[in-house]
């Protein structure tokens, strides 16, 4: 025999409690005179012999009424050589899986509600005075915290489905580090869930020799299900009268070929396109529907199919904010220039300036062109690439002969070509990389006798570079090159943009490469999140954080406190649990659009048989194998351990009866 709580059994000294009161026992005895003794001393010494040994009979019921209940107390466990219990403390760990795929319904309610009964049966297997922890799906902070019994039933009672859908291995980790917090000599987890196969990473569990993880896997109820898995929108930028193309893709996990899969996109609350998709059994399916913004603003949309019984994943919202003018800067040595002064000088979505000078501060800036500059500053430089790597475009337009004093250095200091000579020689292009970003969509097929610009004069180019070529001459040398920076871009012309040196300002191929350089210059912000992700979110606004931020409003109006921190130049949002629901979330002016995550889409689980092999020879890790007999019954044999506590408190209570009915008894007597 063992004991869980072997430091009660210190409450034994309370035995000397009712001998104290037994052998010093100061009752005070009245004198009473009669003429004739004897027949009273022959009743008195019959008396005090009864009395004596149902004295000792109450003696002996309390003594036995403390000892049970000090044993209750501490838990005795019969074992049979062979039990996981210790001596000491018993914490329990259960993570009980809420994550929507347990929304499956059984023959017994759904899944969710087998897995708390199931939990209920694992914390009745142990003493009333275990603690225990309930871990769920979004391995909250709140959880962090040990409960009683009652506590538990009470948490179970009402837990909810909710959208993270984390690793096992994550999930496992958590419990072993908490328990092992505890310092508890016995450490019990469990893990009762579906065991979906995209969650259940069982091969990169953790080990730990001082506890013991029990797996409960519950019967995954498959289905067919068809979901939107993703929506990409194509656009340079958002802008007035713009068009969206938003690419659908559309999987079915089923076992069944699905046909006419209708997909409709909603935005600003209407319907605005619409298309049919076949879509294969296991496979995926795309297609793509396109819409134009009708006004500035936010734009909240969102994309749907019908299916059933699975359906948190049959929409897909996005938010996008159109209307907002591209900043251009033209920055020039001497005068502006002509071509590009045509180009933006009337246009609405860009907005274009000239100035000598770098200015001040570029903050809002978008877009900078550095023509024909013929001395930067060392500090204007630094400042032209910290803005570039903070996500700003540049392009560099040297001058003929001389590139400009401190121009290198800075496309040095970035991995950018540097200009090296000036090359007075007549050449024509010969290569334009139509798969660039700057020809997306432009070009409808590749035109091989599209004309190729020619220039009369060219920098040679060099250096230790990162780069992507967009337009090549005939003698290998860049026209035009991009390398990328930080989270911005910088594109280098080898000539000047001016048609003394190049045919290239007059063809129909300088509209699109300047113009879309512009138009991709901003970076769009990314229309859709992930729910129950912890990683910041990047924020579009501003927001003064020394007063009381603007509350976090979500769809169904009820609203938080967020937490915005300051990174660099921007704020982000620190998700803490607080979106629990797929839609349109409001901070002050600007509106997030988040989605449930698709980890729980595929309706695959894995088998009994397959989670007992991915555990055979781990260490501490065992599994439930499907039984009649209730949950904790079987822990109980497992544990091959029998507790007795409640024996033992209910021989105390009888204990306690007995002493009552002797004590009736010796009060009857001597009335």
């Amino acid at each position: 025999m063992i004991f869980t709580n072997p430091l009660f059994l210190w409450g034994l000294l309370a035995v000397a409690i009712p001998i104290a009161v037994h052998l010093f026992n100061f009752r005070r005895y009245k004198k009473v005179y009669f003429s004739n003794v004897d027949r009273l001393m022959e009743l008195h010494t019959e008396s005090r012999r009864r009395n004596d040994l149902r004295r000792w009979l109450v003696l002996a019921m309390r003594i036995l009424a403390i000892v049970f209940l000090v044993l209750a107390f501490a838990q005795p466990v019969v074992t049979d050589g062979k039990s996981a219990i210790k001596s000491g403390q018993t914490v329990v760990s259960i993570y009980v899986d809420n994550s929507y795929s347990m929304e499956s319904a059984t023959t017994d309610g759904s899944q969710l509600a087998a897995a708390c009964r199931k939990a209920g049966e694992v914390a009745a297997s142990y003493g009333i005075g275990d603690r225990f922890q309930l871990l769920t799906a979004d391995l909250a902070g709140s959880s962090q915290r040990w409960l009683s019994r009652e506590e538990l039933a009470d948490a179970l009672e009402t837990l909810q489905h909710s959208p993270a859908s984390p690793l096992l291995s994550d999930v496992v980790r958590r419990q072993l580090d908490f328990m092992r917090q505890s310092g508890a000599a016995n450490r019990h987890a469990y893990v009762i869930s579906d065991f979906q196969r995209s969650g259940s990473d069982l091969d990169m569990l953790p080990a730990d020799s001082m506890a013991l993880v029990t797996l409960v896997p519950l019967e995954g109820v498959g289905a067919d299900n068809i979901y939107i898995d993703t929506v990409l929108l194509d656009a340079p930028a958002y802008f007035v009268g713009g068009r969206v193309a938003a690419k659908v893709t559309v999987r079915n996990s089923g076992s069944r070929d699905a046909e006419k899969v209708p997909v409709k996109l909603y935005a600003d609350g209407r319907e605005r396109a619409l298309a049919t998709v076949d879509v294969a059994s296991g496979g995926s399916a795309s297609v793509t529907l396109v819409f134009s913004i009708e006004r500035a603003g936010w734009v909240d949309g969102k994309v749907e199919i019908d299916d059933y019984p699975v359906t948190f994943d049959d929409s897909y919202n996005f938010a996008l904010l159109a209307g907002n003018a591209i900043n251009m800067i033209e920055i020039d040595g001497s005068a502006a220039n002509e071509n590009l002064r045509k180009l933006f000088g009337g246009d609405t979505v860009v907005h274009y300036s000239n100035m000598s000078r770098v200015p001040a501060s570029l903050a809002g800036i978008d877009f900078v062109v550095l023509n024909e500059t013929k001395t930067l500053a060392s500090g204007e430089a630094q400042q032209l690439a910290a803005w570039v790597n903070d996500g700003g475009s540049l392009l560099v337009v040297p001058a003929a002969e001389n590139a400009g004093q401190g121009v290198g250095a800075m496309l040095a200091s970035m991995n950018a070509p540097q200009f090296l000579r000036w090359v007075k020689r007549p050449t024509r292009a010969n290569t334009v990389d139509y798969d660039n970003a700057l020809y997306r969509e432009v070009f409808g097929g590749r035109d091989e006798d599209m004309e190729l610009p020619t220039v009369q004069g060219h920098h040679a180019m060099g250096g230790q570079v990162v780069k992507q070529s967009v337009i090549t001459l005939a003698d290998g040398t860049d026209l035009l090159s991009v390398t990328p920076y930080g989270q911005g871009r910088v594109y280098i012309a080898s000539t000047p943009l001016r048609a003394e040196w190049t045919d290239f300002v007059g063809q129909a191929l300088f509209v699109p490469t300047i113009y879309n350089m512009a138009l991709y210059s901003r970076p769009l912000p990314p229309v859709s999140n992930t729910l129950g992700g912890a990683d910041p979110i990047a924020l579009q606004g501003m927001y003064d954080l020394g007063v009381r931020p603007p509350e976090f409003v979500a769809p169904d109006s009820s609203s938080v406190i967020p937490d915005i921190r300051k990174v660099g130049n921007r704020q982000m949002l620190v998700p803490h649990g607080d979106m629990d629901a797929a839609g349109i979330y409001k901070l002050a002016d600007e509106h997030l659009a988040f989605n449930f995550p698709r980890r729980e889409s595929i309706m695959d689980f894995l088998s009994r048989d397959d989670v007992a092999k991915a555990i055979d020879g781990k260490t501490g890790y065992s599994m439930i194998k499907n039984s009649d007999k209730p949950l904790g019954d079987v822990l109980r044999e497992r544990d091959g351990g029998r507790r007795l506590w409640s024996l033992c408190l209910v021989l105390a209570l009888a204990a306690l009866a007995a002493e009552v009915a002797l004590l009736k008894i010796e009060k009857k007597k001597n009335r």
